[in-house]
C-alpha cells in the first residue's frame, strides 16, 4: 500500500528530526 509506505517514511523522518519528542505529539 503506497499510502502506508509514505506514512512510514514520514514517521521515520520525524523520528530522526525530533528524537526527544514523543511520537504522539505529531498526531
Amino acid at each position: 500500500m503506497k499510502f502506508r509506505k509514505i506514512l512510514k517514511s514520514m514517521f521515520e523522518n520525524y523520528c530522526k528530526t525530533f528524537k526527544d519528542v514523543p511520537p504522539g505529539a505529531m498526531f
